[in-house]
């Protein structure tokens, strides 16, 4: 009797650690041809999902996103895009995850070259 409980409570804990850590499916990207910029559209952004001690502050070792200027080799080497974009693991964490509005909008401005202003 008691090994059939200790069966039944360990396929019910498998159970709940496999669907609570689902990963959640991943948004597609769509520009809807905005020309968003950094300082009126992705600093937001960037400021609410990965600045703030969070991960990428001033002098940090994973990248300072602080700033455009400081930002932009990440852009060119195109490890923002997919790791936002394509890959979708960042933010980290994901109890804070972004929208598709927000995922469009960083769209369009990769698409568009990533203009500062």
């Amino acid at each position: 009797m008691k090994i059939k409980t200790i069966v039944s409570l360990l396929f019910a804990s498998m159970l709940l650690v496999s669907v609570s850590c689902k990963k959640p499916d991943l948004l597609i990207p769509n520009c809807d041809l905005s020309n968003p910029t950094y300082d009126s559209d992705i600093k937001t952004i960037i400021d609410s999902y990965c600045t703030g001690g969070i991960c990428h502050d001033a002098g940090s070792k994973r990248g300072d996103f602080t700033n455009y200027a400081t930002m932009f080799p990440f852009l060119t080497a195109d490890k923002f895009e997919e790791r936002v974009l394509v890959l979708q693991d960042m933010p980290r964490g994901r109890s804070k995850v972004l929208t598709q509005e927000e995922i469009d909008k960083i769209q369009c401005w990769v698409d568009n070259g990533y203009p500062e202003n």
